[in-house]
């Protein structure tokens, strides 16, 4: 059967559309949850480990009966065949990557990178660092497999000057990935709201000391 060429105005007439990807097409999830304070508040807090969202409804994309289900809006602005990679970012977005020509940053700490055949995710602390927070290097946190998720818990600590006035502030992030397979084809709809509930198998905790 030949690959189904997408059409953007036939999906927006039609509730659904199978579009078949040239190449198999690894999908992985990215959803980030994060919180911000001055010193003050932060330090006023009577727990410094943050209450998450355990709930989000996902409109980019899902996996629905080992199918994978995309918004239309994920195929308008995918590249040509050399795109292997899949990124479902937050709820609402949609990034084809090329891991293979280099790594992606997913946020100010981590990103992705493609070694021994798979996809790897990394801890790169490279934004932090230039406005004051601790070191932590850059290292391996292992592969991402399919079928597989884990969510990393990391904080930070930097300065931002304004108006001459140098405040401190802190940051607490919840960082959760999966693969969620590969796939030759997309069941191609015009509407999407998935419920998801955060189960990470693994949780890796990477927070410091910030005070």
């Amino acid at each position: 059967m030949p690959p189904v060429t997408f059409d953007p105005a036939m999906a927006q007439k039609s509730p659904l559309n199978i579009h078949t990807f040239h190449r198999p097409v690894a999908v992985l999830r990215c959803l980030k949850q994060e919180k911000e304070w001055l010193k003050a508040a932060y330090r006023a807090l009577p727990s410094h480990l943050p209450v998450w969202e355990k709930e989000v409804v996902l409109k980019n994309g899902c996996v629905r009966d080992g199918q994978l289900v995309l918004h239309a809006n994920g195929l308008l602005n995918m590249p040509g065949h050399s795109a292997a990679v899949l990124l479902l970012k937050g709820t609402n977005e949609v990034e084809w990557l090329q891991v293979n020509h280099g790594s992606h940053a997913t946020d100010h700490f981590l990103q992705l990178y493609s070694k021994d055949g798979g996809l790897w995710l990394e801890c790169n602390d490279f934004y932090y660092n230039s406005t004051g927070a601790k070191g932590r290097g850059r290292f391996d946190l292992g592969p991402l497999l399919p079928g597989k998720s884990v969510a990393v818990h990391i904080n930070a600590r930097w300065w931002h000057s304004l108006s001459g006035r140098r405040d401190t502030h802190y940051v607490e992030n919840y960082l959760y990935f999966e693969h969620l397979g590969v796939f030759d084809e997309a069941l191609v709809v015009k509407d999407l709201g998935e419920l998801f509930t955060f189960e990470p198998q693994k949780e890796i905790d990477l927070r410091q000391m910030m005070y």
